[in-house]
């Protein structure tokens, strides 16, 4: 299942060490991903959007924002770049 992750770190939070931590569990806690935007990513996950959240939500702090939402098969793209849309053409949903 393919789930969008976005995040906000927000202040004092929003340092260069803490979006590498996050953007670390990112690429640790799932073994497929691709990177959207500055702060939106999509993972490939064989669990719920609950799950994907709970598993991320260790790494930020009181304050900061997460939201994960599947994607459907469903999907559409506009300058979005081969390497983004070839990694979503190549998953199942």
């Amino acid at each position: 299942m393919i789930h969008m992750v976005a995040y906000d770190l927000t202040t004092p939070n929003d340092t260069a060490e803490n979006y590498q931590l996050i953007i670390g569990a990112i690429k640790s806690e799932f073994n497929s991903w691709c990177h959207i935007e500055q702060s939106v990513w999509l993972v490939d996950a064989e669990v719920d959007a609950v799950t994907v959240r709970d598993n991320l939500k260790v790494y930020l702090h009181q304050g900061d924002v997460l939201f994960v939402v599947p994607i459907q098969k469903s999907w559409a793209s506009w300058n979005f770049g081969k390497e983004r849309n070839d990694w979503l053409k190549g998953r199942q949903f």
